[in-house]
């Protein structure tokens, strides 16, 4: 009546299992994505794929619309990651970093030390941690893998697996709460959909679009933007030559004396 057809997906070919053992189980795809022609052709590239979870007997469902190349990748913030305090060993490396460090007489070479440090947390996360969204595909990938076994020595691994796997989740978590800076809901929850709309709103809400020039013409031109920003900041903090500290400098005096 509607014209819908199945999508397909990738994954595992079933989308439901009681996790039981031996003739006890029962696997069976109970949920489908469907769509009509005319959205099919709107989006070409739609795929679906069957997650796995390890705290769940139904399958997430995930709807991928935008082809993964097809994603802008923008340069990347150097930000201090909560996440990192699950690692016993970060408190040496920074204790490292510090020690190692250039010297610091002044501000200005703390400053330097700071940035030396979050350079070498960037290089430690890199080699030691890795991506926790490529390791979620890695350990979603094993239990698709062992999941669909049936011997007595998978169950076992399927259940180290799963440990893994929620630990990973629980760092995205972290990483996407960070981000979305909501500090009233509690870690346990694992709504990391809600902390990446929030973050993504964040993201929005505080771009910059356009500014307003000295002639009051509005100006969206990213190239423009940049140099106004930066003779802004420039003349902000350049000295006034219309000020005379002496005259400021008198009358603090003189407050004293009144």
């Amino acid at each position: 009546m509607c014209d819908l057809h199945d999508l397909g997906f990738t994954g595992l070919p079933w989308t439901y299992d009681n996790q039981q053992f031996g003739r006890r189980n029962i696997r069976v795809r109970l949920d489908r994505v469907v769509a009509s022609p005319s959205w099919s052709n709107l989006f070409e590239g739609a795929r679906v794929v069957h997650l796995v979870s390890p705290c769940s007997d139904h399958c997430p469902i995930l709807l991928k619309v935008i082809p993964d190349n097809a994603v802008d990748r923008k340069t990347r913030i150097a930000r201090y990651e909560i996440m990192w305090e699950r690692e016993e060993s970060m408190g040496e490396v920074i204790l490292d970093a510090w020690e190692n460090g250039p010297p610091r007489s002044d501000l200005g070479s703390v400053a330097c030390a700071l940035r030396n440090i979050m350079s070498f947390l960037q290089e430690w996360s890199r080699e030691k941690l890795g991506s926790v969204r490529k390791q979620l595909e890695v350990l979603r990938a094993q239990l698709v893998d062992l999941q669909g076994r049936s011997d007595d020595e998978s169950w076992q691994q399927v259940k180290d697996a799963a440990e893994a796997m929620n630990e990973m989740l629980y760092r995205e978590e972290m990483m996407w709460l960070q981000r979305s800076r909501i500090t009233w809901l509690k870690e346990g929850d694992k709504n990391t959909k809600y902390f990446h709309q929030k973050a993504v709103w964040r993201s929005r809400k505080n771009r910059i679009r356009r500014l307003k020039a000295d002639n009051d013409q509005w100006c969206d031109d990213p190239v423009q933007m940049a140099a106004m920003a930066t003779d802004f900041f420039k003349a902000l903090y350049t000295r006034d030559a219309n000020v005379t500290p002496e005259h400021l400098v008198l009358l603090m005096k003189l407050r004293r004396f009144l």
